[in-house]
């Protein structure tokens, strides 16, 4: 058992924050609430989610600690951190007066740090965690046991509901698994696209805003992103995979000019009222791993 339970909870419950928030204050994101835009949101702004970041700090802390402090099988950790993220989850929306700033990251991040915590509970680390690439894989597998038949489970009886979740009703109609999916595999499209990508520019000369916007439209032109489909069906998915794909392949982000594009593009998202909130979610897990293996360098403790 790892003798530094409170420090290293402590150090993993920041650096999720601080991911949550890199991911905020990035700025300009299309559709997104960011630094100075609120985009296809009228409900919500950037103090919004500076008031629900910093809401979830006991929770994160909490995660992280429950997987440090588990005995028990990955199964009966996950089955006790659902019991916290309902507790996170009142309190969020308390801070954020009903508005739902951070509900899906409160769900994948407090996976992760509880899995990081049971990968870690027995290796010799104090609270200055820096992680190989090797050890990122096998907290995702941790995901993946802890996870397994999430979506059979969390859905096997909805049917009979009378009320559906947006969530729900896009597995019931289209059949999207949505971030419970993305969890039960173990975050694929942050294993094998966003964090590589994220590692290749690490070595680049490249502002921090331009990494994680990079980054961002990666997740963008490949994720099956339930929060646009809920929005505006499988036809704004399709849009909004192949814009992105485009801004890519043009290179617009190292273009002069980048953020005149992109609020064009805002403008674009805020028509069709799209909001890629699950790239977000995504990305934010990204810059997770991303400060745990110090690729992106942390600031001074």
């Amino acid at each position: 058992m790892n003798k530094n339970i409170d420090n290293l909870s402590f150090r993993l419950a920041e650096y999720a924050q601080r991911s949550i928030l890199y991911e905020a204050v990035l700025t300009p994101k299309p559709g997104l609430v960011d630094a100075v835009n609120t985009g296809a949101h009228n409900d919500m702004d950037i103090f919004t989610f500076i008031d629900s970041s910093s809401n979830l700090f006991k929770g994160f802390y909490l995660y992280a600690k429950a997987g440090l402090e588990c005995k028990g099988s990955e199964k009966e950790l996950f089955s006790s951190i659902r019991k916290i993220g309902i507790d996170v989850e009142k309190e969020m929306f308390s801070a954020t007066k009903n508005i739902n700033t951070h509900k899906g990251i409160n769900f994948s991040m407090g996976i992760v740090l509880a899995a990081a915590g049971y990968y870690l509970r027995d290796k010799d680390i104090d609270e200055h965690v820096i992680l190989s690439y090797s050890d990122t894989t096998e907290i995702l597998n941790t995901v993946r046991i802890m996870t397994e038949g999430l979506v059979k489970r969390d859905f096997e009886n909805i049917r009979k509901k009378e009320k559906l979740t947006h969530g729900e009703k896009l597995y019931v109609e289209k059949g999207f698994s949505g971030i419970r999916g993305e969890a039960e595999s173990g975050f694929p499209t942050v294993e094998k696209t966003s964090l590589p990508r994220l590692r290749e520019l690490s070595h680049r000369n490249m502002s921090m805003e331009q990494k994680l916007l990079d980054v961002l439209f990666h997740l963008m032109s490949i994720s099956d992103d339930s929060n646009i489909v809920n929005r505006g069906g499988l036809e704004a998915l399709e849009f909004v995979k192949a814009i992105s794909h485009e801004f890519l392949e043009i290179g617009i982000i190292y273009e002069d000019g980048f953020r005149e594009k992109i609020h064009e593009m805002n403008n674009l998202f805020v028509e069709k009222n799209i909001s890629p909130g699950g790239a977000a979610d995504l990305l934010s897990i990204t810059i997770f791993f991303g400060l745990l293996e110090s690729v992106l360098t942390p600031l001074p403790s």
